[in-house]
């Protein structure tokens, strides 16, 4: 793990930071050749990656502050600007950033479906990099682990040994995350290879991470996140039912009210 990549002067370069703007600048050069592809607007694009960059900063945030760590904010406020110190969830980000693509698309009177299907395509791109962001910096991080695999968090600057959890097994849910985004971009670009109607990609993506996202949900170790009901389920497993719901519901419609491709 490294909280800080390297450094420019006596200035510290965030590893997750880092990896948001490789993760942001990546899935953007995927979206506009996939949008060449299909004749979309690539100024539509780009303002789409504006807008992510900028909801989902607020919107992980804005869950970071009042899911995990309430009572310390409210006891100093300002801390809610101080977010070079770290302080986000996905899960915020995701939610945010679909929202202001809806309301933006809805605008322009562009297809929906259309576009959120290009951007379901490239969301495992974003989350690779931001798991590898999670893995560097120590957070996100997973149970005690008995056996193989396992991965041990030594720098004292590790979310994870900050924690108490340093210098002890855990398992790798960041790798584990970062797996299951390479095969979910290859079951998207299939699905969108073989698509019959627009939102198919879209709907495919929110039940495969509802549902992967879930179970793997079950090794994290982070209890800061939200845990309720006696431990049973997390706040990303309640989220993620809502996601798996939404696909299901959202494949549904448009099958019967399709616009073929």
């Amino acid at each position: 793990m490294r909280p800080i990549l390297f450094s420019i002067g006596s200035t510290g370069i965030s590893a997750f930071f880092f990896m948001i703007m490789i993760a942001s600048l990546s899935a953007t050069w995927l979206a506009i050749r996939l949008a060449k592809r299909e004749g979309l607007s690539e100024i539509i694009i780009l303002d789409l990656a504006i807008i992510a960059i900028i909801a989902s900063m607020i919107g992980a945030r804005v869950f970071h502050v009042a899911i995990e760590a309430p009572d310390y904010y409210w006891e100093k406020p300002i801390r809610v600007f101080y977010f070079w110190q770290g302080g986000f969830v996905s899960l915020g980000a995701f939610t945010f950033t679909a929202f202001s693509w809806l309301i933006y698309l809805r605008k322009r009177g562009a297809n929906i479906a259309q576009y959120l299907d290009l951007t379901a395509n490239v969301a495992p791109v974003i989350i690779f990099f931001v798991r590898l962001g999670c893995l560097l910096t120590g957070c996100c991080y997973g149970k005690p682990a008995a056996h193989w695999p396992h991965v041990i968090f030594t720098n004292p600057s590790s979310t994870a040994y900050l924690m108490k959890h340093g210098n002890i097994p855990l398992h790798p849910t960041q790798i584990y995350f970062m797996l299951n985004a390479v095969v979910m971009l290859v079951v998207l670009m299939l699905a969108r290879k073989y698509r019959k109607f627009y939102g198919h990609v879209g709907a495919i993506f929110l039940m495969y991470e509802g549902v992967s996202r879930f179970f793997i949900e079950f090794l994290r170790g982070d209890e800061d996140r939200g845990i309720y009901f006696n431990g049973l389920v997390s706040t990303g497993q309640i989220v993620m039912v809502l996601f798996f719901t939404a696909g299901l519901l959202m494949w549904l419609w448009l099958r019967k009210n399709r616009i073929s491709v």
